[in-house]
């Protein structure tokens, strides 16, 4: 008879000891790894969220480029770093990190310049204020702002704290050199106006304008009698004393030849069509060699008196011409360049020096512009302020 000793029962409490090592040992690794992944995960919302409110802080900041200084003919590039800061900080607040919105630091807020916004290698200038085009916002969790983020389980391994910070870029694309509709873009606010080139740098340079006797409230969209600062010019051609030649200022064909009133008056009132543009190949772009020819009439109806007034107080692009040749309808006008323009007041009536058509430069944004690299050949006109890093 043979005797069956406990050796198997010992073998047995043995190895279920060591299971309960081995599992003892993997648990504290396994809660090591779902700790890091918890404080892991939190950090990555945390500059989701950095992010966000980064991005639209950029985009506040790049809108306070468009400081009225830049219609007076004075850019005050500090009034630009103030308002661009300003705006920066009050969008950070209203877009809460971990619950709270953030500060941003006075120096995490630069402005510059992108010549190409497109080119992601291109590092922003920050060094000529003429040209500054892009803001860019640094948005914090660390010392410096905010404080950093409060780890969670990260301290069982002498980790309490992390930074996290977020950046973005914000630019205004100008180099303006044309329009195009598409059903993206809606109708492009252009008007079939067409004003004299030396008429424009006169008024930038202030010399030979209508001076400044209106006021645009930019909280109320409008106009009244008195001075805000911006100059003023007479488009009506020899009239308003501008002493300026005639074909000073036209009605420009953009679409069809027939620039028949009630064609005017659509584009004055709601904007160039691409049906419009169907006529010049989908697109109205200066050549390559900075010119483009539009047919055109250089009188003024007085038939759209009635479309000026129904958008006074707007923005509105209009087409700057070098030279005009060819009389009445067969004028061809050479255009060079876009500008940004409000238009104050209007009259077609009357006694011709009685007549005026009074405009101030005006920031347009519009969707339907075509722009390229570097500053180009218009004025106060720009696409969309877009995020570009």
């Amino acid at each position: 008879m043979v005797t069956v000793r406990g050796t198997g029962l010992r073998g047995g409490t043995w190895r279920r000891g060591n299971a309960i090592a081995i599992t003892a040992a993997s648990m504290s690794v396994l809660l090591g790894f779902s700790a890091l992944a918890v404080d892991v995960g939190m950090l990555y919302n945390v500059r989701t969220e950095l992010q966000r409110t980064a991005d639209a802080a950029a985009l506040a900041a790049a809108y306070g480029l468009l400081d009225e200084h830049r219609l007076k003919g004075s850019p005050n590039y500090s009034a630009e770093l103030s308002a661009a800061r300003a705006a920066a900080q009050s969008i950070a607040v209203l877009n809460p990190v971990r619950n709270a919105g953030p500060q941003v630091l006075a120096d995490d807020v630069r402005i510059g310049y992108l010549n190409n916004s497109r080119g992601l290698s291109e590092p922003i200038d920050f060094n000529n204020p003429a040209q500054y085009n892009t803001a860019e916002v640094i948005v914090r969790r660390d010392n410096a702002a905010n404080g950093p983020v409060q780890l969670l389980f990260a301290r069982i391994f002498g980790r309490n704290t992390a930074n996290v910070t977020a950046t973005a870029a914000a630019s205004l694309k100008d180099g303006v050199v044309g329009y195009k509709v598409t059903s993206k873009t809606g109708n492009a606010e252009l008007m079939p106006l067409a004003l004299h080139v030396n008429a424009w740098n006169n008024l930038l340079s202030r010399a030979r304008t209508a001076g400044d006797g209106y006021a645009y409230n930019p909280d109320t969209g409008t106009v009244s009698s008195g001075s805000d600062g911006i100059f003023e010019l007479n488009l009506y051609p020899g009239s308003g004393g501008t002493q300026l030649p005639p074909g000073n200022l036209g009605t420009v064909n953009i679409g069809t030849s027939n620039n028949s009133t009630s064609h005017l008056s659509s584009q004055i009132r709601y904007g160039v069509t691409a049906q419009d543009l169907a006529f010049h190949g989908g697109e109205l772009k200066l050549g390559p060699n900075g010119t483009l020819i539009l047919t055109g009439d250089p009188g003024l109806s007085a038939a759209i008196k009635d479309d000026l007034e129904a958008i006074k107080g707007k923005p509105r692009s209009i087409p700057l011409f070098r030279q005009v040749s060819g009389p009445g309808n067969n004028a061809q006008f050479t255009i060079v360049g876009f500008a940004g323009v409000r238009i104050l007041d209007v009259r077609l009536t009357g006694k011709m020096d009685a007549k005026r058509v009074i405009v101030q430069p005006a920031f347009v944004v519009d969707d339907a512009v075509i722009t390229e690299a570097g500053s180009g050949p218009s004025f106060f006109v720009y696409a969309p302020i877009r995020l570009v890093r």
